[in-house]
């Protein structure tokens, strides 16, 4: 048995200290790939810990923290948005304790290994998902190379995650994470995630890097995408557990999207009203998209009835130009058709949007007109915008690079730091889009 810290060093959005009573889900919300990792080493007998950096108060307690915990590996999982606080995180803990080994996961070393590997920060580079290998690289590391990808595998038979390693789990259950103004969720609240990855191909996104997570090898040998599911049966059991462990009144589906196969989702709805859960009154949140919500209207009243509560829709723009820009597939009047069936069906919906992108025939203001009148229609309980971001990996992102439209320097970190509302791209207004940006910002 070895003792394994896991380490979540998400302080991009949220910060050291962070306090639960700010309505932030950056502060609030666990790392479900942190817990199923944990959930996956206890399985095979090895001792889990956690430092969780929001909860602590700087780099000299989580120093103490390693020196006090003492681990064998430590596990560090990796958004690009967090890269240097990673790398500041594993330096440090080799300070302390030399001899630790230490393991870069997530999506970040899945795109970029080399950079991880070039800081000399880590031991090992663990690519793809890793409850499979990482308790065999635990077990036994001459088995592997330093940098490697981890083996694919079967949602319904990897444990369910283990969110008991955060100490103060039940009081992030119980804090409101998103505080809107027009609407709140009963409490406490669980996150879940039932499909892995997205199947779509828009290129403002970071899909491409979800790609490259989520994996499996063809017949030929060759890596290619393996976005997939659990079993309906498989997420029933796990919301059981939650139900009569923590009492829970709501879940966040974390899923990118929620439809992905009606199908599914039928199967899903009747199982949650055979198994009593919806008489049991628990309520929902999750993601879809507007042209999925368009095609499938009978269902979004079969998930109303289930106890769906709110929809995050990603409209991105009302502007055809940038629809077509970031190959969406859906039509102005799709985004708008969607917010009308959610709200024939009681469904409050979450408008994410996008301003200031400028295309191959430069920035419109006109696209950003569009866009704030297009979301002041669809009458969401929530506005959520975003200042465009040239992300690495996107699809998009070698355009802007080669047309030296990026301000700055073409930073993977500072680039994937979606959520700071800062110039991003030349040849934009930004005094023009904060004048006419919508924001009912839910974070005190």
């Amino acid at each position: 048995m070895a003792k394994v810290m896991l380490v979540n060093p998400a302080l991009a959005y949220s910060g050291w200290n962070a306090d639960l009573k700010k309505l932030s889900p950056d502060s609030i919300f666990i790392r479900l790939g942190i817990a199923y990792l944990a959930g996956a080493l206890k399985a095979k007998g090895h001792e889990v810990s956690l430092a969780d950096l929001r909860t602590l108060s700087g780099w000299n307690e989580y120093a103490q923290l390693v020196k006090k915990l003492s681990p064998d590996f430590i596990g560090i999982s990796i958004h690009s948005v967090e890269f240097s606080i990673a790398v500041e995180a594993a330096k440090t803990a080799k300070k302390v304790l030399p001899k630790v080994k230490i393991v870069a996961g997530g999506i970040h070393p899945t795109m970029f290994p080399k950079e991880c590997i070039d800081t000399g920060a880590f031991d090992y580079v663990l690519q793809g998902e890793g409850e499979i290998s990482f308790p065999l690289l635990v077990e036994e590391p001459s088995r592997f190379l330093k940098c490697f990808w981890g083996e694919t595998p079967d949602l319904d038979k990897i444990p369910f995650p283990e969110r008991g390693i955060w100490p103060d789990l039940k009081t992030r259950m119980y804090s409101e994470p998103f505080g809107i103004s027009k609407f709140r969720f009963p409490l406490p609240m669980a996150e879940m995630i039932n499909m892995r990855g997205c199947p779509f191909n828009c290129t403002f996104c970071c899909g491409p890097g979800e790609h490259q997570l989520y994996t499996k090898i063809s017949s030929n040998g060759e890596r290619i995408p393996y976005i997939r599911g659990r079993s309906v049966s498989n997420v029933i059991s796990e919301l059981e557990m939650l139900i009569e462990k923590y009492g829970i009144k709501s879940v966040m589906f974390h899923d990118d999207q929620f439809i992905v196969s009606p199908k599914w989702v039928e199967e899903f709805i009747n199982a949650i009203h055979d198994r009593g859960i919806v008489r049991y009154g628990l309520k929902w949140v999750t993601s879809s998209r507007a042209d999925i919500i368009c095609k499938n209207e009978d269902l979004i009243g079969k998930m109303a009835d289930a106890g769906l509560l709110l929809l995050i829709v990603g409209f991105e723009s009302f502007s055809p130009r940038i629809l077509r820009w970031f190959k969406k597939s859906v039509e102005v009047e799709q985004n708008f058709k969607a917010a009308e069936i959610c709200h024939k069906h009681n469904v409050k919906v979450w408008a994410n949007y996008i301003l200031g992108i400028p295309t191959d025939t430069g920035w419109h203001k006109e696209d950003d007109l569009m866009t704030v009148e297009g979301v002041l229609r669809v009458n969401p309980v929530h506005y959520s915008p975003a200042f465009y971001t040239p992300v690495p990996g996107s699809a998009l992102y070698a355009f802007y690079k080669n047309n030296n439209l990026i301000i700055g320097d073409e930073d993977n970190e500072r680039l994937s730091n979606r959520g700071a509302m800062a110039p991003k791209v030349k040849g934009v207004d930004y005094d023009f889009l904060q004048a006419i940006m919508i924001d009912d910002s839910i974070f005190w």
